[in-house]
């Protein structure tokens, strides 16, 4: 999958492709509610929404991400609302029915995100 990624936002690789397998194999059932946290280019968020029928919310601290994630989405047709900020406080107490996240396990420059 082609994806706009700004210097500073993480590139999915292995782990992100498992992740987005395991997201392709499960139907997730109309109206289910889908978070995606650390989202980054927003690979999970656009596989999760992929299908149309789920509300996916994608969260991240870098504005870098946040605005990739809504290209993304944007040149795909998917409807994906994307919120920056430090994991769940962006959304407040809204809940979910299926959470995802794969967060960057890399050292970066302090200046990021």
């Amino acid at each position: 999958m082609f994806l706009l990624r700004p210097p500073g936002v993480y590139r999915p690789q292995g782990d992100t492709d498992l992740l987005a397998a395991a997201l392709a194999a499960d139907v997730l059932p109309a109206g289910a509610r889908v978070l995606d946290l650390c989202t980054g280019t927003g690979m999970l968020a656009l596989c999760a929404a992929r299908g149309g029928l789920a509300r996916v919310t994608a969260v991240d601290l870098s504005w870098r991400a946040v605005l990739a994630a809504r290209v993304n989405a944007m040149v795909r047709g998917l409807r994906v609302r994307v919120r920056r900020g430090s994991l769940f406080a962006p959304i407040g107490r809204e809940m979910f029915d299926l959470i995802v996240a794969n967060p960057p396990y890399v050292i970066g420059p302090s200046r990021l995100p």
